[in-house]
């Protein structure tokens, strides 16, 4: 899965882009960072509970079908708007921009944390994320001087900014029309 940094950015841009669409900024990034810190806060709950799936190998297999019919998704309020984003930057994340990376990740029976930590710092100061409360939150947002592995800055910069134009209405089309 993409680090918090990543989530967080995409769901910025994707606010700036969208103009009016969400409401309630504070409810969207709860609804963003939700299914990693559900887990992370209750050892007793799997990520692939709250990312309706398959958890393993470090990638997360989204069965939207289960998002969808899960009687508590309310896809007109901004926290499942933004819980939805992040399950699709999960799914699209290893599985179409970083597939050749996470194959020579998994090869070397390695993880993108590394990579993360290294980018963290830069992508903070880009897309301007900072006052961060939460320090659960700010825990998974540390990061080092370093050069990453796997990510490149600027493919990662270019997934932020592809992911955050997509439509909500138009991905949740595409799906239904897929039955995923």
């Amino acid at each position: 899965m993409p680090g918090f940094v990543i989530h967080i950015a995409v769901g910025k841009e994707y606010i700036k882009k969208h103009k009016n669409e969400i409401k309630n900024e504070s409810e969207f990034f709860k609804g963003i960072l939700a299914p990693d810190m559900i887990s992370l806060l209750n050892k007793d709950i799997e990520k692939s509970k709250t990312h309706y799936g398959i958890w393993k190998n470090g990638e997360t297999i989204v069965f939207f079908d289960k998002f969808f019919n899960d009687e508590k998704v309310d896809m007109n309020n901004d926290y499942w708007k933004g819980y939805f984003i992040h399950l699709l930057t999960d799914s699209d994340f290893y599985l179409k921009y970083f597939k050749e990376e996470t194959l020579e990740l998994r090869k070397n029976k390695d993880k993108y944390y590394y990579d993360y930590e290294c980018l963290n710092k830069s992508l903070m100061k880009k897309y301007h994320i900072d006052n961060i409360e939460d320090e659960n939150v700010t825990k998974c947002m540390g990061y080092i001087n370093g050069t990453p592995k796997y990510l490149k800055e600027d493919k990662v910069e270019q997934f932020i900014n592809d992911f955050s134009d997509i439509s909500i209405e138009e991905q949740i089309r595409l799906i239904k029309k897929k039955n995923i």
